[in-house]
């Protein structure tokens, strides 16, 4: 069985993140739950566990706990020195999307976008956040980039700018549905 030798191999080989993600991926959901515990004690620095952890929970639909374990990977990493790297959150969003977890996406996105930019500087984050939305929209990332948007227009709600590109995300890639939820957010949070 796969998984009794993968469960020796991660004996023999603690710190080797992709075979406690295959025994992990092989295993049920209370004893894949306990295996990424395990490795995320064994190997502390790598993000992959983390995401790994949330997309386990988005499969059983546990929604609040994605968002919960992907806060505590933000701060866990960098107690444990690992950088805080923008990109490579985003790279994680979008793979996220890709393989469909989108609900893995949008935490990725929410807990991390405003990593490594200067809160003081609304300009400076509004330009990070336009550039981060528009580079996942070339790369076919549109669930990415409504996070993005959406997100940026939470923590600036007064950008018309913002809500415009949100607005005319939603008219190429959505639906009238969220056109109109976009439109009238747009009406609250920017009146003028």
């Amino acid at each position: 069985d796969a998984r009794i030798m993968l469960s020796r191999a991660v004996e023999c080989a603690p710190t080797s993140v992709d075979m406690w993600l295959a025994l992990a991926k092989l295993s049920p959901y209370q004893d894949a739950k306990k295996v990424l515990n395990e490795a995320r004690k064994h190997v502390p620095t790598d993000p992959r566990i983390w995401v790994t952890a949330a997309k386990l929970e988005e499969t059983q639909g546990n929604e609040r706990t994605v968002e919960v374990i992907l806060a505590r990977a933000k701060d866990s990493l960098a107690a444990n020195g690992v950088a805080a790297d923008r990109d490579m959150w985003l790279k994680e969003a979008e793979q996220s999307e890709k393989t469909s977890f989108p609900l893995v996406c949008q935490a990725i996105i929410k807990v991390t976008i405003k990593m490594g930019l200067d809160e003081s500087d609304p300009k400076q984050m509004k330009r990070m956040w336009v550039q981060d939305a528009e580079a996942a929209i070339s790369r076919g990332a549109i669930a990415t980039a409504r996070a993005i948007y959406n997100n940026a227009v939470e923590k600036l709600k007064g950008k018309k700018g913002l809500w415009l590109r949100l607005a005319q995300l939603e008219t190429k890639y959505g639906n009238s549905e969220s056109l109109d939820g976009v439109l009238q957010r747009a009406v609250r949070g920017c009146p003028n």
